[in-house]
């Protein structure tokens, strides 16, 4: 819980206003929105800045995607700012946080612990939400009027970094805090300290500024003075060597521009350990949920490199003799069954936690987390389609499907948030070697944990297949009903 008391001010007639619109937006479980209206009255500041919907959704016993689909709705209608931050995977630091996607920075540096990373969108990119100012004023949304230690321990850090065990990273944190004081522009400041043998290590986060001492060797019994000063954006000096001994340590700040100094000490044999983060929404994730994609459109992603993913499963499905299908019916009557079965089709790819792209002529282009999801959702699809035959007392929409998954670069295409690269190539290439019913996956997707289990009551044809613009063989797997477990019809 938040230290900061603030009387709570709530613009009442905008707040029902908003709730009202997000309530008909679309169908909600029983509650939900009076769980949020509460959650804004009665919640602290800290807990309505950068709010998390999955732990949201697991304390107020709200599935996951609702709960997402919850904070989207939220921010589409104004209720909410979305926030996309960068998270420094050594120290929670959120080095960067953006409102649209279009400004996010591919490759960021942390002041503190002093290294560069590339962005990726499977990890270490956190999207949240805050309460919109006009709505209830938090302390956080002027960060400028926070303490300093607010400023670093609440503002400037995950709420959600642990160590392994599960302990508090933050709290480990302010055990090694040496000082941390705002300085304003010309002013000094004195400190007395002893700095044993490790490493000192500080940053201006405001400046974007930086220092790295070595402390070793014997421990001096004089006092020796030592400045610091920031000039330019930097700390004169800004590393080097220092004994282990009593300073005065003088702190200048000759900028016009007011400064944040955090100083910490670590021992040297304080090994880093990698972290872990509280269960949070992720960039990939957010890109494959059809909520995003259908109420976010004009998100485009800057620049010519896009942002790299590490896995991404990749599915294609496309109609069989379509061709014909428009020359036996004609035109208005063939794109009436098509324009169906892609509601059908994204239905099944919601329900399986995916997300269209786009679609291709008569063809999908689908994503999803993990392989599990998406030869689900390919099963499933083929039994949909059959029971929309059925329905429509038609053969006509006959459904073939492959999946691959792999590194993938999400870019702009279009006007249209995409996927670009060798993967997306070969599950395309893939998909075209099945037939009428058939789904065709890569070995990556057949080996993947959990699939051979998901397929064991289905017919398994192996093969190599030759694919355009790849040189060797690829290893597939043919997936279609087994005949043996198929229970004859009786009239």
């Amino acid at each position: 819980m938040s230290s900061i008391k603030q009387e709570v001010k709530i613009n009442e007639e905008l707040l029902d206003e908003k709730l009202e619109e997000l309530e008909k937006a679309r169908s909600w479980s029983p509650r939900v929105i009076s769980k949020l209206e509460n959650s804004i009255r009665s919640e602290d500041d800290y807990s309505l800045f950068r709010i998390n919907p999955l732990k949201f959704g697991n304390e107020k016993n709200i599935s996951e995607q609702e709960a997402i689909d919850l904070f989207l709705y939220g921010s589409k209608i104004g209720l909410f700012d979305m926030n996309w931050q960068l998270l420094c995977p050594e120290c929670g630091d959120v080095v960067e946080s953006f409102s649209r996607l279009r400004t996010l920075n591919t490759h960021y540096h942390c002041n503190l612990c002093q290294d560069d990373f590339e962005a990726v969108l499977d990890d270490y990119i956190e999207i949240s939400f805050t309460i919109v100012q006009p709505i209830r004023e938090l302390i956080f949304h002027n960060p400028e009027s926070l303490s300093v230690e607010d400023y670093y321990f609440k503002y400037a850090f995950s709420q959600g970094t642990l160590f392994p065990d599960g302990s508090n990273f933050v709290e480990w944190l302010k055990s090694l805090t040496k000082i941390i004081t705002y300085l304003e522009p010309n002013e000094k400041k004195q400190y007395e300290l002893e700095i044993p043998s490790g490493y000192l290590r500080g940053c201006d986060r405001m400046n974007r500024a930086e220092f790295l001492f070595n402390v070793s060797g014997n421990t001096d019994k004089a006092i020796h003075k030592f400045s610091l000063k920031i000039v330019d954006g930097e700390f004169e000096p800004k590393g080097g060597d220092l004994s282990p001994g009593k300073y005065i340590l003088e702190l200048e700040n000759l900028t016009k521009k007011r400064g944040a100094l955090f100083i910490i000490h670590h021992p040297h044999d304080v090994s880093p350990q990698m972290l872990r983060f509280e269960p949070f929404l992720f960039g990939k994730k957010l890109l494959i949920t059809q909520t995003f994609r259908n109420l976010f459109r004009s998100e485009i992603i800057e620049g010519t490199e896009g942002i790299g993913v590490r896995d991404i499963t990749i599915l294609f499905s496309d109609l069989k003799g379509s061709t014909a299908l428009y020359d036996r019916i004609g035109d208005l009557n063939a794109f009436a069954l098509v324009r169906q079965h892609f509601e059908s089709l994204e239905r099944v790819i919601r329900e399986h936690s995916g997300a269209i792209v786009k679609t291709i002529g008569d063809a999908v282009m689908a994503t999803f987390l993990n392989p599990i999801d998406a030869v689900n959702a390919a099963l499933k699809m083929i039994e949909e389609i059959q029971q929309f035959n059925k329905r429509v007392r038609s053969s006509d929409i006959i459904l073939k499907i492959g999946i691959h998954k792999g590194p993938s670069i999400a870019v702009t295409l279009n006007e249209r948030l995409d996927y670009f690269g060798q993967t997306v190539n070969v599950a395309s290439r893939v998909q075209r070697l099945a037939d009428a019913e058939e789904i065709f996956v890569s070995n990556d997707v057949y080996i993947y944990p959990g699939v051979k289990e998901l397929l064991k009551d289905f017919e398994i044809n192996p093969r190599k297949a030759k694919l355009r613009g790849v040189q060797e063989e690829t290893q597939v797997y043919k997936i279609t009903k087994n005949r043996d477990l198929i229970q004859p019809t009786i009239d």
